[in-house]
């Protein structure tokens, strides 16, 4: 096996996003570049140097539909494999990603499922039409994706966590966690993320894997109108964005056309990759 440059793993990630493109193109498929992604587009064109992964968005019956379809082509697909719990029970998250499996991961401190290089897919869901209410799935949806994470762990770690009061915190979670398993996560976040229409609902949030707020702050909940989508480069090629990325990108991380101080450009995942 080769062990990949960081870039190196960044080139293998885009030509996964290549292919997700190609499928999703080919069968009607909505998806749009999301996070640290989106701002590559807005900012740098492209991949930001430091962004160790890809991150893109697909509203609910979309990515249900994609699931379906690699259910349907899995030997068609190769070397392609969607990662997801209901087609890898062993997968532990709550969101799926597509891996190119002519690659290896050796995660640092995450339990081996058989995944190689990956783009990460997460799923947009309704909340409804009530704001207050739409914050309260939220807080209890986010509160489930941290016990999830945990059972993904081979050990306990510090991993992201920076609070002591958190880290404190950490540990008889950890444990709990353990004890009621990732399955028990996997299913609730499914019915928390199903609890409303995506049709229907007037606002929409990625239920699944939220990020974290605190008081009266909103860094989740979008209005659906904001996700119609238009076209933006990527690289050396075109992919598709919210036409609202404005009002997400700034709810999300506020001045994001200021790239992060140099010693604040870290990664989020902490992992090896190798070519085989």
């Amino acid at each position: 096996m080769k062990k990949l440059k960081f870039s190196e793993a960044q080139l293998g990630a885009y030509e996964i996003l290549k292919y997700i493109d190609k499928i999703c193109r080919e069968n009607n498929f909505c998806y749009f570049l999301m996070y640290g992604s989106l701002i590559g587009a807005i900012r740098n064109k492209g991949i930001i140097p430091w962004d160790d992964d890809i991150d893109i968005m697909m509203p609910r019956p979309d990515y249900e539909k994609l699931i379906e379809y690699c259910r349907n082509n899995e030997s068609n697909m190769k070397p392609f494999k969607l990662f997801e719990n209901s087609l890898v029970s062993e997968y532990p998250h709550p969101i799926a990603r597509m891996s190119d499996m002519r690659y290896k991961i050796d995660f640092n401190n995450e339990k081996d499922y058989g995944i190689g290089l990956f783009v990460d897919i997460y799923p947009l869901d309704g909340v409804g039409d009530d704001w207050s209410s739409a914050h309260k799935l939220i807080r209890r949806s986010y509160n489930n994706a941290s016990l999830c994470f945990l059972t993904s762990r081979k050990k306990f770690g510090v991993d992201n966590t920076v609070s002591i009061l958190r880290l404190i915190v950490k540990v008889p979670a950890y444990i709990w966690a353990n004890i009621m398993g990732n399955k028990h996560y996997i299913n609730k976040s499914r019915k928390l993320c199903l609890q409303n229409s995506y049709v229907s609902s007037k606002y929409v949030s990625c239920v699944a894997q939220p990020f974290r707020e605190s008081g009266n702050e909103d860094r989740n909940i979008y209005d659906k109108e904001w996700f119609e989508l238009i076209e933006a480069k990527f690289e050396d090629g075109v992919f598709y964005i919210p036409k609202g990325f404005d009002k997400i990108l700034t709810m999300g991380y506020g001045d994001y056309m200021t790239p992060l101080p140099e010693n604040q450009r870290q990664t989020h995942h902490t992992y090896d990759t190798y070519r085989l």
